[in-house]
């Protein structure tokens, strides 16, 4: 599919240098969970040694915008993604092409689930210094149903739950190998007790609310496969000023990066 093929398709400048991206109204576009977490993520990345050389992975990448948003932030040169979606996934290898960035993007069209115990999910295997996600919120419902699949699938965990994203993300890092990773604050409980079940010790948190008064919905975390247990909880952030304007913290996310 090109975005000729599909009139609902449009070109958004993301923001974040030359970087476009193909979305799909009638699917599901990118949300700012999704531009915080590959600010946290890429703060941290650039902190490293050499981190062009460093492997990171993007679990449940949907159309592609948190490897588009790192390739732009971080030198890494080695960025992948994995999407259940086909049609999604197609979107999103649109959006490697568009953005001539073939040789440091690669996607696949796998269900996370199905990666497990098969071959080709054993191939990934302690190869990843990084893993980045912005999952599934919400556990599934009985009898849930939705007239948009695309819109149901990437907020409810119909395939993949979150001890499977956690669990695939143990087996894919390396030893000290960093997940960061986008969730909600009512999911904290299962995060960190899933997580050091599976040895991966949540190591940094950060609550996000949408205005400065208000309680935070969102929560960027690090978590560090096999390490010790002691936890930061930064300060809390918003989104927005009182007058709908992007706050500061907004601002410096954009501003840092536009060229």
């Amino acid at each position: 599919m090109t975005v000729n093929e599909k009139q609902t398709l449009r070109i958004d400048d993301t923001g974040f240098g030359s970087i476009k991206i193909i979305q799909d109204p009638d699917a599901f576009c990118y949300g700012v969970d999704a531009v915080l977490l590959a600010a946290f993520a890429a703060e941290r990345i650039n902190r490293k040694k050499s981190p062009a050389r460093k492997k990171l992975m993007d679990l449940g990448c949907g159309n592609g915008i948190i490897p588009l948003i790192l390739s732009h932030k971080t030198g890494i040169q080695d960025i992948r993604g994995i999407e259940l979606q086909t049609s999604v996934f197609n979107l999103a290898l649109e959006n490697i092409r568009y953005n001539c960035l073939e040789e440091r993007l690669t996607f696949y069209n796998y269900d996370i689930a199905d990666l497990l115990d098969s071959k080709a999910g054993r191939s990934f295997h302690s190869v990843f210094d990084f893993v980045t996600s912005n999952p599934p919120y919400t556990a599934p419902i009985s009898g849930m149903t939705g007239h948009n699949t695309a819109r149901v699938i990437a907020r409810h965990e119909t395939t993949a739950d979150l001890k499977s994203f956690l669990k695939f993300s143990v087996q894919i890092l390396k030893p000290k190998g960093e997940l960061y990773m986008v969730h909600r604050p009512s999911r904290l409980v299962d995060i960190f007790s899933i997580g050091r079940s599976l040895g991966l010790e949540t190591k940094e948190i950060q609550l996000v609310s949408g205005h400065a008064d208000e309680d935070p919905n969102i929560v960027l975390l690090k978590m560090i496969k096999g390490a010790g247990r002691e936890l930061r909880v930064l300060p809390q952030i918003f989104v927005r000023n009182e007058n709908g304007s992007y706050s500061e913290i907004m601002n410096n996310i954009y501003e840092r990066h536009r060229e």
